[in-house]
């Protein structure tokens, strides 16, 4: 089986096709050979072609596997690398974009002291200054190991605990449901509509990370318990090279332990229903007694806030029995262990060698080298500044004012599409229009950057970097309790691969990483980048309206606005995609999950509609222009198969098909088979493999 396989049906499946398109690739080459088409990768010879179409396979009809007659010349020439097991547009523009960030990281080094750059490269050198690391010992963080040691009772411990509620968290945006800390503070947008932002506590304080690492009998997490017990032993013994540290160690994993059952799962914790678990000041002292939470809440620079979500409120409740329950002794070698843990990695190498297993890796997983580590770390801590360096560099004003041009006309194309709609209520559609008129689309980097000028980095000091970092992020967002919803704020960084759909924000975010070929490529045709980037937008902004979006009205309150007669009706006009989807087979043994894709076919459907709509507008009185239009169009429909070029080995198609709610890459291609101009571009003909009838070209949106 090749890496990428040929399109393949379900011979029994509903829209199959007859038997001799159901043959074995070699027949298949045979064929092609019968019909004098020459399997070799060409630019075509079509007085019409376009120099975007270089590249293509010439020996595949467009209409037997459009994704690989589109992506011919990539799909031959490139090879899976070693390790991977799936490889493809995004993975290579992360790898371009990592190298991008290394080349601006190394650069900084020779900018002016003071400057945000030189403040991003003095965070990397002192993370990678090893002699100087050896050098300190202890000395960085004796303080805070002194003031563990002064406490003498629990309101001690409260306030203790609460000086160290950090801002590591972040439930509504990018699901960390899990802080270094006994619990967590992230201020952020909630689910009701609000105007201002909401405090939000969420568990954590675990060193092996999940709860399950606790609670299993599994043979692998029994032996990592044993493993965290040594490792939590050899560092207090460290740290006091006189005491006998066994039972100290046996009362940390106890305490984790006990908090760990009162945590919530993975599950449980991704339901965005939490945010309806507000406390006021007064709940917690009835809901969660055990500790002074005046005290701790003062400590945390939270006197004055009224009410927070309590995200977990088991783990709340746990929590504060725990800290009335457990020893002092075992608090305080609790909080020395998480010291060393924070900082480990930027600690002597006899501490840092414990590093993995206190924050819940097994030892005998490879660690990545420490310039890898070094980067990491720069990028968690100083991100906003390194996507400012990196969009000076990458992305040029221009490239952005173009994506938003190709945004707002791909939007304005799906509210004219909303209004054709037979199976949505004019109600309905009232809102869904309002919706998507309201969307903030957040292209390539934000608006505002942070202003580091309050931030003193070291080039020596990396505990100091790591700690005044940390107390300025949590400065930031104690900062914004009471303030506005500020939509256009952004929770990714440029650099980063990726983009962010939220409901209850209503934005959406695209990074300037991404938006590099073949996802959007400023050398490319217009007709191009509305295939790749506008089909994309199209496809996240149809969320928005979708079932999905369905239960968010347009302030981000979470209430459905569809009718029951909307979910019917969008049913059924949805279930011949699920069984088109049904029908493919990348294996002769497994088929797509065409019901579970079916949120994410749809939206690549009704996003590559809208792309198309609004690239054909933008041609204005082109269209009138036969042979152009044909030039256009074939440029459009290639934009969109490269901008998912992939390829998988056999296993980690496998798996994926298995596990994934999207269809694979060449799969979701296919979806242009439901598309007259699509037949009509490529000359796409009945009995070719996606060819289908006209009235069985699915349309939704």
């Amino acid at each position: 089986m090749p890496d990428h396989p040929k399109m393949n049906f379900n011979p029994a499946g509903p829209l199959a096709r007859p038997a001799r398109w159901a043959l074995p690739l070699a027949a298949m080459l045979v064929l092609a050979t019968a019909r004098n088409v020459q399997a070799q990768v060409v630019a075509p010879q079509d007085k019409n072609a376009s120099a975007q179409e270089a590249g293509v396979d010439a020996g595949v009809l467009p209409g037997d596997d459009f994704f690989s007659y589109a992506n011919g010349a990539w799909l031959k020439a490139t090879e899976i690398p070693a390790g991977q097991s799936r490889w493809g547009a995004r993975s290579e523009i992360s790898e371009l974009t990592r190298q991008q960030t290394l080349k601006l990281l190394d650069d900084a080094a020779l900018a002016p002291p003071g400057s945000t750059a030189r403040k991003v490269a003095d965070f990397r050198a002192a993370w990678l200054n090893e002699a100087a690391i050896e050098a300190m010992g202890l000395a960085p963080i004796k303080p805070m190991l002194e003031r563990i040691a002064r406490v003498r009772d629990k309101a001690q411990l409260a306030r203790l605990l609460g000086s160290k509620l950090r801002a590591d968290v972040d439930p509504m945006n990018n699901g960390i449901f899990r802080s270094s800390q006994p619990l967590g503070l992230a201020v952020q947008v909630s689910i009701h509509g609000e105007k201002t932002y909401v405090a939000f506590l969420v568990q954590g304080g675990l060193g092996l990370a999940d709860r399950d690492n606790y609670l299993g009998n599994e043979p692998d997490k029994q032996a990592l318990r044993v493993q965290y017990r040594e490792a939590v032993a050899k560092v207090l013994s460290l740290l006091d090279s006189k005491a006998t540290t066994t039972n100290r160690a046996e009362a940390v994993l106890a305490l984790e332990t006990a908090l760990a059952q009162s945590h919530a799962n993975a599950e449980i914790s991704g339901n965005e229903l939490n945010a309806d678990n507000v406390w006021t000041r007064a709940d917690f002292g009835r809901q969660a007694p055990g500790i002074d939470w005046s005290a701790y809440f003062a400590a945390a620079g939270l006197a004055k806030q009224t009410s927070f979500v309590a995200w977990q409120p088991g783990a709340v409740k746990g929590f504060a029995a725990l800290v009335a329950s457990q020893s002092l002794q075992a608090w305080q070698d609790y909080l020395r262990v998480r010291v060393i843990a924070e900082y480990a990695a930027v600690l002597p190498r006899a501490f840092a060698a414990h590093a993995r297993i206190l924050n819940g890796t097994a030892i005998a997983q490879e660690e990545a080298p420490r310039a890898q580590r070094a980067t990491q770390a720069t990028e968690s801590a100083m991100g906003d500044a390194i996507g400012r360096l990196y969009v000076e560099r990458h992305f040029p004003p221009a490239q952005k004012a173009r994506l938003q041009a190709i945004v707002a006309n791909v939007t304005a194309a799906f509210m004219r599409r909303i209004d054709t709609l037979s199976w949505m209520s004019p109600d309905s559609k009232v809102v869904a229009k309002a919706k998507l008129k309201a969307l903030y689309a957040g292209i390539a980097y934000p608006e505002t950057w942070q202003d580091y000028s309050d931030l003193s980095v070291s080039a020596t000091d990396p505990v100091g970097n790591l700690r005044r970092i940390a107390d300025r992020q949590y400065r930031r967002t104690v900062a914004r309790l009471g303030k506005p919803v500020d939509r256009s704020e952004w929770c990714i960084d440029p650099q980063f691969v990726g983009g962010v759909l939220l409901f209850q924000q209503h934005s959406y975010y695209l990074t300037a990483a991404l938006l590099q070929p073949p996802k959007f490529d400023p050398d490319a045709p217009d007709a191009a980048n509305y295939g790749a980037i506008g089909a994309i937008y199209g496809h996240e902004m149809s969320h928005f309206v979708d079932l999905l979006g369905a239960e968010y009205e347009v302030d981000g309150r979470r209430r459905r606005w569809w009718t029951a007669e909307d979910l019917a009706r969008f049913g059924a006009a949805s279930e011949p995609l699920v069984q088109q989807f049904s029908a493919y087979r990348p294996f002769a043994d497994l088929a797509v999950n065409g019901k579970a894709t079916q949120s994410e076919n749809i939206a690549d459907l009704g996003g590559l509609g809208a792309a198309f709509d609004a690239y054909r507008a933008s041609l204005g009185s082109g269209v009138a222009d036969k042979a152009y239009l044909r030039r256009q169009d074939r440029q459009f429909f290639i934009g969109f198969a490269r901008s998912w070029r992939s390829k998988y080995r056999d296993g980690a198609m496998r798996t994926y098909v298995a596990t994934n709610d999207h269809a694979p890459d060449n799969y979701r291609i296919a979806t242009v088979r439901n598309f007259d101009a699509w037949y009509d571009a490529f000359d796409v003909q009945p009995g070719q493999r996606l060819y289908l009838e006209p009235a069985a070209r699915v349309r939704i949106w």
